[in-house]
């Protein structure tokens, strides 16, 4: 099968083949009562709805903010944009993650780290939030 055009069929497909998971067990998991259906989303057949996101995203072990990003970028660009504008990207689930290992590692053993390398990894984040903006 080939890759869907659709940007959220695309990372349904994506997470789906990466997953050691077979999709009888995503489905499940998923709560949804047959494979078909997540057949028919990773194609683009059918959208897939943001209100099943979360349940996808943990059967699939994937961020579902990102997830839902995508998906409401796709299907409704305003709403996107609105709340784009006025509540920003939000954080994906690496970048969270990296932000605790950063405030782990002041608090906790501040005298393991080089003091610049604290700060390093705080600039990388920095910049990877305005690359991030600029691609997005």
């Amino acid at each position: 099968m080939t890759r869907p055009t659709s940007p959220t069929a695309r990372h349904l497909y994506d997470a789906i083949e990466a997953s050691s998971k077979t999709q009888k067990e995503i489905a499940k998991d998923a709560g949804f009562a047959s494979p078909n259906i997540l057949s028919m989303m990773k194609r683009g057949e059918t959208k897939v709805p943001i209100s099943r996101i979360p349940s996808l995203s943990q059967a699939l072990d994937i961020d579902p903010g990102e997830f839902i990003n995508i998906a409401l970028h796709e299907y409704d660009p305003e709403l996107h944009a609105v709340l784009m504008e006025h509540y920003g990207a939000g954080l994906t689930l690496a970048e969270r993650t990296l932000l605790e290992v950063y405030d782990e590692a002041q608090h906790v053993a501040p005298f393991v780290l080089e003091a610049g390398l604290c700060d390093l990894l705080l600039e990388l984040f920095v910049y990877s939030g305005r690359l991030q903006a600029e691609i997005g």
